[in-house]
């Protein structure tokens, strides 16, 4: 194993929030499953069957449970190198026997693990709606894989962030500018842009290319198109899954010229 990916989850695991995060976060997903259970059971009518409260808490939970991961995923990534920069470890670092693709791969891993983990912990509750239909293992599978991709470009991304500032309070703070910018503005742009150019379509495959454009870059729209059919995937869900590779890849890029620029200023 990389002894970065060693030490880093050795010491993640040791702190308290090791087990305070993951209770938390369970806690949470209960709750917004039990409220929408309740909500659902109390308006039903006599002829509404047992499959739509299956499918309102398989979207209740798949979003919560991204929205919880995206304000926690900043957190683990973005000091990761700016701790070595605050401690003054990032110099020893760069000059023992790892690379710098080997430092960057361990510190990515072990801060993706631990949001993995909470991952991975709350698909019991999202596998509560098996009990009530209209939901199968296809779709718990396919949200669960774009919320990994999504996750894995946000953590590379704050690690990037990380290699550029010296102070974990700023790398922090703009990881979750950009988190703000990929859910809420790209989805005003949209609007919008919709808006001025009176784009008059009456579904969505009649929208132009350049209107929808901006919300292959949001998360929470990356998630509803793999709710569609199998059939549907494309284009819109494979743009949106592109779209996050490119930005996860060029952000690993930058990251790795940070760091052996840093290396060549020792």
């Amino acid at each position: 194993m990389n002894p970065m990916i060693r030490k880093e989850l050795r010491q993640r695991m040791r702190e308290r929030r090791g087990w305070i995060l993951p209770s938390l976060y369970l806690l949470v997903q209960c709750a917004v499953v039990a409220f929408v259970y309740y909500e659902a059971s109390t308006d039903l009518s006599d002829n509404v069957q047992g499959w739509y409260i299956g499918v309102e808490l398989f979207l209740a939970a798949a979003y919560a449970q991204l929205v919880l991961l995206l304000f926690l995923a900043p957190i683990f990534s973005a000091g990761a190198l700016t701790v070595e920069k605050e401690q003054r470890t990032l110099a020893s670092l760069l000059t023992s026997l790892l690379r710098p693709s080997q430092i960057w791969w361990g510190k990515l891993v072990a801060s993706l693990a631990f949001v993995m983990l909470l991952l991975v912990a709350g698909l019991p509750v999202l596998s509560t709606v098996f009990a009530f239909g209209g939901v199968g293992p296809w779709e718990v599978a396919i949200a669960t894989f774009t919320i990994v991709v999504i996750l894995a470009t946000v953590s590379a991304l704050s690690l990037y962030w990380s290699s550029v500032f010296r102070r974990s309070v700023h790398a922090t703070a703009v990881s979750y500018v950009s988190v703000v910018f990929m859910t809420v503005v790209t989805f005003l742009i949209f609007v919008l842009e919709r808006t001025n150019r009176h784009v008059d379509a009456a579904s969505w495959s009649g929208l132009p290319r350049y209107v929808k454009a901006p919300l292959y870059l949001n998360p929470i729209f990356f998630l509803t198109m793999s709710f569609v059919p199998k059939d549907q995937l494309y284009p819109e869900w494979v743009s949106c899954l592109i779209v996050f590779l490119v930005l996860g890849v060029v952000s690993a890029l930058l990251t790795l010229w940070n760091l052996r620029r840093s290396g060549e200023s020792l």
